[in-house]
């Protein structure tokens, strides 16, 4: 099915800021500190896209938090590395930094990092496809949030378990994981969570075939995001939705959405934008085609008769 997944909780539950939070607000080393400079250089380099180059860094800050029995440093510096070595495409690697950083932010009693950590574990494995260990990890970390009282990580979690448990057809499960998210996206008065929470939800009703309950759901994270100016998100949900209305044969209100999803992306640079443009193009030349008159489709579906056949028959 050609959707687009709104990557929103992904995010979020792999985002570097939780495992700084987790040092409880205690800075890494700076200054002169070599250590302080290796660390500085890794981030630098990460932010610039180069996460070989960042991987050298940290690898050397990390024997610098060794040597100085820096755990806090410790901790965190393998969970940026983790990620280097995650982009570098070493799934190996990565798994076995986040591992070690999982079991120092659990010594160190830093729930949110210990999650964190078992959350990248699962992303790791959900990329690769192997859903039934990467849920493993996302239950483990969703277990630690429920118990530290982290409602938001609570919420994105059980999101991300949604989408997992989607692609595997355990349609009904996705619904329930879906939903205790939202109810929790509601308690926060977290609206741009709802409305990422919303659209997962939309996106189970349509491949289970409820289209009715998925264009409801489409359309209330559509409003969510125009009314929150999130133009981006509201790119992915228009085009979901218009694809679904293609499905249901609304095309007009189909056009609308592609037309509104390009203009969205040419302004945003974003590199969907030529294949959808030629996905506007496609459909209303599809539009543009003539429908087939009454007679010519009573004339394509007419049997031949017998003489039509064989010619006619002798004197």
């Amino acid at each position: 099915m050609d959707r687009k997944e709104d990557k929103t909780p992904v995010d979020s539950i792999g985002a570097s800021d939780p495992f700084d939070e987790a040092r409880g607000g205690q800075p890494l080393p700076s200054g002169d500190s070599p250590t302080g400079a290796m660390s500085r250089l890794g981030a630098a380099f990460a932010s610039l896209g180069r996460p070989d180059q960042a991987a050298g860094f940290y690898e050397r800050a990390l024997d610098g938090y060794r040597s100085a029995n820096d755990q806090n440093g410790e901790a965190q510096t393998l969970a940026h590395l983790a990620t280097a070595y995650w982009k570098q495409h070493d799934p190996e690697r990565a798994t076995q930094a986040y591992q070690q950083a999982a079991v120092l932010y659990r010594v160190l009693g830093h729930r949110t990092g210990e999650a964190t950590a078992l959350n990248c574990i699962g992303l790791v494995y959900d990329q690769h496809g192997d859903l039934a260990t990467a849920l493993g990890y996302y239950e483990q970390a969703l277990a630690i949030l429920w118990d530290a009282g982290d409602k938001t990580g609570e919420a994105n979690t059980l999101d991300v378990i949604g989408m997992a448990q989607r692609r595997t057809g355990a349609f009904e499960q996705a619904l329930e994981s879906h939903k205790s998210a939202l109810d929790i996206r509601r308690e926060l008065k977290d609206q741009a969570g709802e409305a990422a929470t919303r659209h997962a939800l939309a996106m189970v009703y349509e491949e289970m075939g409820d289209q009715a309950k998925a264009v409801v759901f489409y359309e209330w994270a559509l409003r969510l995001r125009q009314q929150l100016g999130d133009a981006a998100g509201e790119a992915i949900t228009s085009y979901n939705l218009s694809k679904l209305y293609v499905a249901m044969g609304h095309l007009d209100q189909a056009d609308a959405l592609l037309a509104r999803v390009v203009e969205i992306e040419q302004r945003i640079g974003h590199p969907d934008q030529a294949k959808d443009q030629l996905e506007l193009v496609q459909l209303r030349a599809s539009r543009a085609r003539p429908a087939p008159t009454s007679a010519a489709v009573t004339q394509v579906n007419k049997r031949p008769s017998r003489d039509q056949i064989s010619g006619p028959r002798p004197e």
